[in-house]
């Protein structure tokens, strides 16, 4: 069954590629500029800007002069398109063979030439250690001529570039097939999702998926990143063996290697430890991400119970659980660097050590170029490998839970066994049920013995007391619900369906009616006439049904979401129509007139199948079929009781003389957007985002001050072992062999590194994740006290993304970079300074080198952050696309939307692979740029070399030149690291951002604030004197002129005709609720048992708000799993089983 089902989504998706093909280039193509990437991929002859980045040039130049645009990137090569991605995985069978196999079979091309590109990254490695050595052995040579060093020299230069572009060439290629692998696993999972039956939200939630889109595809695109790295290490370092042992004995270098086993131990060991903390991590990541999704789709509620506080504990201890595994993690990253940084010493002092021990002479002709290869080494060893390991076990665990994800149970099409495609054609429109058995989970039963025959074109009224599960059979015949016996036969009809939720996405009016169907002027006119939205229409502005509407609808009422949900059901030509309780939202008069002209026998349904649900029975006197549900079954033994039915028909009388209480005066338009622009933090770095990063409690300015110092001491021990080791080697042949206290001195500065190292790195991860954690704290803080209009005006994928990305981003992502950028960094100025002693004429060639440094990295910097910041602002609408999506499955798949859903998220994520493309090769160019520059100093220091050749002593030119390569490898790698770094710190900014929304009430505009008795409010008195409300800045009023006054213990009625304002004081969809949630009023007097609200502080509003009980129209269910007690006022069992038992919940209770 699961394979049918997986051939089914095949088909489907090859439709959707026939129809994307004729019209992408049409639409998409018309706005965004063709691929520069693309251009020069398509022959040989545009070489010379694939080497040099050249078509990276208008873009980068663009975003030094201005800020850049969304309609500024190119569009997105074909290759790593998203429905190209899509075309090459729809043959796989996904439910028999996991992600992992899949991916390395369909994907084996593309790493083909990452691994031939690793072979040339490893072949310049190579040349530039043999042309480093003949160099060495020509200074050491003192009969050498100068043009033979001025040749090396340039060979020198000249390997050292090409090393660099192979390298940034080959990284970039890997990360390039990396994103492919993302976005092909992203697209699968999605469509995937989109399929999923309304069961599997047992087995998985809303956070899971997120989290399975933003770290877990995330780990496949890690690990294929480095294959390019790793490929060539491996080759690297079998090909060094045979070289090393040409330069110096072969058993000395066998006691070097001998410490590659141990170190490949050591990684597996660790490996493993990674997986596992990224298990128990991924376990809380997902349940902190649907807090935060129930928290942003619950906020309502949340606010006006005051419930801010026990959600921030509740959120605070997920995370807190989250970063104790990522807290252990860390301590293996840090192993890790530490094992980076100092495997060149502790190879040197394996190799050394035991020639020297050995009797083997040393000698500055075979120490210098073996460091020189141990550098590299170090890379492969100590980096490309511990990587790799570290990667494939968190992919490894990825793969393992995308897996179970794509084995969660499919929504499945009630298909005929017995009736042919002709009758089949003649019964559309027609349901049958012998005997159906339905559930939502396990076997657990719902729905029982239902035996049902509708036939074609009728209206068919459902009624029945609530919970007896009519939701639940317009759900089973949708396909929704897991069938557990009997048969279901919908002779392959298409369905309408209008939920009793209706669900709104963020987009335009027209388009939450249409969603995303074509465009029929007459039918969307008539739709919209019948579902009385006219008026709705003519208070949209000037935009008309163009205006956008908010995520969840939040700048809807009830009434208007539940016309909207119905104009959507009857824009679509089905042959069924599954209304579920329409009505309820609207008041009687609208009521009457969206059934006459929609569903009664003159409605544009009238010919068509309608099963209407509903609890207002007057309108079901023409059905032509009534069902009774009474506990999950049909109760053929009720009837419609006509008498009961017309007792709930109003009185005219009555009717006349509320309808003259009516004001029928509609508000003025909106002419504003509710939702808002992403706006961009400041272009500049926050240094004091920075300081706050490192100086976070508990460790403060005293902790930042300790990690200086042991970074420092760890340096100092490293360059004072290579300074030491020169020494030693300007001593005579006997001193060198005999004289123990040079080499006890170089073991001990070793040991001496090593030990600051581990201490230096260990802290220093202690030391950023408290900053870490101190800004997602202060995130989760602004979000929970700032107002609802800011929820109103950002969707919730925006939210999310900010959570769930931006956050990985800094716990995981930024400590590395900025870890590997710092550590390089004291490298680099140790070799600076160790060159500048041995040359003190260099010091005047580092003001033109710093001079040309710093316009480089004033205007990458400049490009780069606004690349990276459109790369951030483009990915939020993928995600908020996706946690739309999952919040009305149902209503997508009964209108049979997956089609267009998939398209929209493609081209969404087409546009943000486009921003990550250029930033990952703005990213490799800079690199490249950068070794170029610090050549020079190797250039200058080569030629004083050169020239000095009979001057100055072996050991200090040997020691000079090393150091200078390293300032070329090191520097570069230090600055791209320090760049990305600042990059990505406008994840940390923008986490930031929500740490200091304004909150919901200023305190500071309260003035002589009153002390209330510690049992206030204990009456219940609330008068309203001239009180007008608005919802935004330069809106007109809402409420106008309030003068009401409420007595302790009185009934008050609220009515008026639907979206007049009846109930925008109480309102759920309304960012109000009374007047705490009125961002913007001018005149208003309002008492609250004898105080003035004028003199009352937040603190006693929210008491009151706690005081005040409401049920809103939408409600809030916190995940599985959480004690229903966890946000009550009382949390007696007793208690909260008598109110279960007065709502008629008794029996979920005894349940649990």
């Amino acid at each position: 069954m699961i394979r049918t089902n997986m051939k089914q989504e095949s088909n489907e998706r090859q439709a959707l590629l026939d129809d994307e093909k004729t019209s992408h280039s049409i639409h998409d193509q018309n706005r965004r500029a063709s691929s520069r990437l693309e251009w020069t991929e398509s022959t040989w002859f545009r070489l010379f800007h694939i080497l040099f980045w050249s078509w990276l040039k208008p873009i980068l130049l663009s975003g030094y002069k201005r800020q850049l645009i969304e309609n500024d990137l190119d569009d997105s090569p074909l290759i790593d398109k998203t429905l190209t991605l899509l075309e090459r995985l729809q043959s796989y069978d996904w439910s028999s063979t996991t992600s992992w196999m899949i991916i390395r079979k369909e994907f084996m091309k593309d790493l083909i030439s990452v691994y031939l590109m690793g072979i040339l990254f490893c072949m310049a490695d190579i040349t530039q250690v043999l042309v480093f050595c003949q160099l060495i052995w020509s200074i050491t040579d003192k009969q050498t001529s100068i043009y033979r060093l001025y040749l090396y020299i340039i060979l020198l230069l000249l390997s050292i570039i090409l090393q660099s572009m192979a390298e940034r060439q080959a990284v970039f290629c890997s990360n390039r097939v990396g994103i492919r692998i993302r976005n092909a696993l992203n697209i699968i999972i999605y469509i995937r999702a989109l399929s999923l039956k309304s069961t599997s939200s047992e087995k998985i939630n809303t956070g899971q998926i997120l989290n399975l889109i933003t770290s877990d595809t995330f780990k496949f695109e890690e690990l294929y990143t480095n294959l390019a790295g790793l490929t060539a290490s491996i080759l690297e370092t079998i090909i060094l063996f045979g070289l090393l042992c040409w330069i110096i004995h072969p058993i000395p270098v066998l006691c070097g290697y001998a410490l590659c086993p141990i170190f490949i131990l050591i990684q597996i060991y660790f490996g493993r430890k990674f997986r596992q903390c990224r298990e128990i991590a991924a376990v809380c990541s997902d349940k902190r991400m649907q807090a935060y999704s129930e928290f942003i789709y619950g906020c309502h509620t949340v606010k006006m119970y005051n419930w801010e506080k026990p959600m921030e504990n509740r959120i605070v201890q997920m995370r807190k659980n989250e970063l104790e595994s990522i807290r252990y993690t860390s301590r293996f990253r840090a192993f890790n660097r530490t094992q980076y940084f100092i495997s060149t010493q502790l190879l040197s002092l394996a190799t050394f050590g035991s020639a020297w021990l050995l009797g083997y002479p040393l000698t500055i002709a075979n120490t210098f170029p073996l460091i020189m290869a141990f550098a590299f080494m170090r890379d492969n060893i100590a980096c490309w490998v511990p990587l790799a390991f570290e990667k494939f076990n968190e992919a490894k665990l990825a793969s393992k839970r995308i897996h179970a994800f794509m084995h969660l149970t499919v929504k499945q099409e009630h298909q005929s066994s017995t009736n042919t495609l002709l009758s089949n054609q003649k019964q559309k429109g027609s349901i049958v049920m012998s005997n159906a058995w339905f559930s939502w989970q396990n076997d657990i039963s719902c729905l029982s013995s239902l035996n049902l025959s509708v036939e074609k074109g009728t209206l068919v009224g459902i009624v029945g007391p609530v919970g007896c599960g009519k939701s639940s059979l317009l759900a089973a015949i949708l396909g929704e619900m897991n069938l557990i016996e009997g048969q279901v036969n919908t002779y392959h009809s298409s369905f309408s369906y209008a939920a009793q939720s209706p669900w709104i996405f963020a987009d335009t009016f027209r388009n939450n009616i249409l969603l995303n169907r074509p465009y029929d002027a007459q039918r969307y006119r008539d739709v919209i006439d019948a579902c009385c939205l006219n008026v709705d229409l003519s208070r949209l502005g000037s935009c008309d049904d163009l205006a956008i509407i908010g995520d969840n609808g939040v700048n809807l009422s009830g009434g208007q979401k539940a016309r909207v949900g119905l104009a959507r059901a009857l824009y679509d030509d089905a042959d069924i129509y599954l209304l579920d309780d329409p009505l309820s939202a609207v008041d009687r008069t609208v009521a009457e007139h969206i059934y006459e002209r929609c569903i009664g026998s003159n409605g544009l349904l009238k010919n068509k199948t309608r099963l209407l649900l509903t609890h207002q029975t007057q309108f079901l006197f023409e059905a032509d079929q009534i069902i009774f549900l009474s506990h999950g079954q049909i109760d053929k033994e009720d009837r419609l009781d006509e008498n009961f039915t017309r007792q709930n028909e109003p009185d005219k009388k009555q009717t006349s003389v509320l309808t003259t209480m009516l004001e029928d005066n509609p508000p003025e338009c909106d002419e504003q957007s509710i939702i808002t622009d992403e706006i961009s933090v400041n272009d500049r770095s926050n240094w004091s985002l920075y300081y706050d990063l490192f100086t976070a409690l508990p460790s403060g300015i005293c902790g930042l001050c300790v990690l200086i110092v042991l970074l420092l001491l760890g340096e100092i021990f490293n360059d004072g072992a290579n300074y030491w080791l020169s020494i030693w080697l300007k001593q005579s042949k006997i001193d060198r062999q005999f004289s123990p206290k040079y080499a006890y001195i170089y073991f001990g500065l070793i040991i001496g590194a090593l030990v600051m190292d581990i201490l230096g790195t260990n802290y220093y991860y202690k030391i950023i994740l408290n900053g870490s954690n101190s800004l997602h704290n202060s995130m989760l803080k602004g979000l929970l006290y700032t107002s609802l209009e800011f929820f109103e005006s950002n969707p919730s994928g925006r939210i999310l993304n900010r959570a769930s990305k931006e956050q990985y981003a800094i716990d995981e992502l930024l400590p590395v970079l900025m870890l590997n950028g710092i550590m390089a960094l004291l490298i680099t100025v140790g070799a600076m300074f160790i060159v500048c002693f041995l040359n003190p004429s260099i010091i005047f060639v580092l003001p033109i080198f710093f001079v040309g440094l710093l316009f480089m990295i004033h205007f990458y910097q400049r490009s780069f952050r606004q690349l990276k910041r459109l790369e951030n602002i483009t990915r939020s609408p993928v995600y908020a696309l996706f946690s739309t999506s999952l919040s009305g499955l149902s209503t997508i798949r009964a209108f049979k939307a997956e089609k267009s859903f998939i398209q929209l998220i493609s081209k969404k994520m087409d546009v943000n692979t486009s921003a990550y493309i250029i930033v990952q090769a703005a990213t490799e160019c800079f690199a490249f740029i950068l070794t170029v520059l610090g050549s020079f100093i190797l250039l200058a220091t080569s030629i004083r070399i050169a020239l000095l050749s009979n001057q100055i002593d072996s050991s200090d030119s040997a020691l000079s030149l090393i150091s200078t390569v390293f300032i070329a490898s090191c520097f570069q790698w230090s600055l791209r690291k320090f760049v990305e770094a600042d990059i990505l710190m406008t994840s940390a900014q923008r986490i930031d951002e929500y740490g200091h929304l304004p909150r919901e009430e200023n305190e500071g505009d309260c003035k002589h604030l009153v002390k209330t008795s510690p049992d206030w409010p204990n009456e219940g008195r609330i008068e309203f004197r001239n009180y007008s409300l608005r919802y935004r800045a330069n809106l007109p009023y809402a409420l106008r002129t309030i003068d009401l006054h409420i007595d302790s213990g009185q009934k008050i009625g609220i009515i008026g005709r639907t979206d007049l304002n009846s109930t925008q004081r109480n309102q759920p969809n309304e960012p109000d609720i009374f007047y705490f949630y009125f961002d913007y009023l001018r005149r208003r007097d309002l008492d609250y048992d004898d105080y003035d609200d004028d003199v009352l502080g937040s603190y006693y509003e929210n008491r009151y708000r706690s005081a005040l009980d409401r049920i809103d129209l939408r409600d809030i269910l916190v995940g599985h799993g959480i004690d229903i007690t966890c946000f009550a006022k009382e949390n007696s069992d007793l208690v909260l089983h008598d109110r279960l038992e007065r709502c008629g919940l008794n029996d979920a209770w005894s349940e649990d």
